[in-house]
């Protein structure tokens, strides 16, 4: 009869997570030998529920993963902490590509929901690290991860992508079936993130893809009340000249969108330039024949927000 070895203290749990974290992985097989009846799954913070293996997923430690998936019956691959979150969404989210290619290898699943409806491919597109998102992201995808899954809120991984800039993982989503006239519960479509943020090159593609500029949110803002706002020249260029690069077009008003449109509570795209000190997006706008006596709600014209 093997004699029977009592559960590790709540310290010694931590030391060990904690030299995985630190990248030393040997000290986890020595944690094993002296507790051979524990499974990883025992082993967690018990403020987040992250296993030994979430954290490995985070760092990417590929022989650690290996290890804990080959070495303990069950695998438990979709194991999740206190957000629910499995330790693909993990992988995913850090851009640890070969760590999705494993996990996935073991059975991962690849469309799991965290708290909120968060998937491991919305979380690729939220932290970009050089190609590493991208080759993420195309390694999720070629296992079936399904592009058009909404979270809580309505976001989509389109809008995500819109927000962090990357056009070339917004070519490869297309490439998928990306439904680009989704809209989040706040009736946001892509060109409304992508012109808050002013990301250039995301909206030159969603622009070639059709997307109507004068699309309101729920709050009466266009993408055009955006990128003002966000004192984005070079967007609201775009976005007037409806993709012309020929900025002659832009001064010949060939567009079908009114200038001087207002949000529900009377902001136009004037107001915001001027409230956001934008004064290059101020001076475009007045040139384009933004009225600069339009009143907001509290009767105060653009030109009363100006501070610079």
């Amino acid at each position: 009869m093997s004699q029977w070895v009592p559960k590790p203290p709540p310290k010694e749990v931590t030391e060990v997570l904690k030299d995985i974290l630190n990248g030393n992985e040997a000290s986890l097989k020595h944690f094993f030998e002296k507790y051979p009846d524990l499974h990883w799954t025992e082993v967690s913070y018990l403020k987040t529920g992250d296993t030994v293996l979430h954290c490995a997923a985070r760092l990417g430690l590929v022989n650690t993963i290996q290890y804990l998936l080959s070495s303990f019956a069950p695998k438990s691959v979709d194991c999740k902490n206190r957000d629910d979150k499995t330790s693909l969404h993990e992988a995913a989210q850090y851009s640890q590509y070969k760590a999705c290619e494993l996990l996935l290898e073991h059975g991962a699943d690849v469309n799991a929901l965290k708290r909120a409806d968060w998937t491991p491919l919305m979380l690729a597109c939220t932290k970009l690290v050089e190609d590493r998102s991208l080759k993420s992201v195309q390694v999720l995808l070629s296992k079936g991860a399904v592009v058009n899954c909404r979270n809580k809120d309505g976001w989509t991984v389109l809008h995500l992508v819109s927000r962090e800039g990357d056009a070339m993982i917004l070519k490869v989503l297309l490439e998928y079936g990306l439904d680009v006239k989704q809209k989040t519960k706040n009736g946001r479509i892509a060109l409304h993130v992508a012109a808050l943020h002013g990301h250039l090159d995301i909206i030159k593609v969603l622009l070639c893809l059709g997307l109507d500029i004068n699309v309101r949110d729920r709050c009466g803002n266009t993408p055009l009340h955006e990128a003002a706002s966000g004192g984005h020249v070079e967007v609201c260029k775009a976005l007037i000249s409806r993709g012309h690069l020929d900025i002659i077009e832009y001064f010949l008003n060939d567009f079908e969108w009114d200038i001087n449109q207002a949000t529900v509570d009377g902001y136009t795209v004037l107001h915001c330039a001027a409230k956001s000190a934008r004064k290059e997006a101020f001076d475009l706008l007045v040139r384009k024949g933004a009225d600069v006596s339009a009143k907001d709600k509290c009767e105060r014209s653009p030109d009363s927000y100006v501070a610079y």
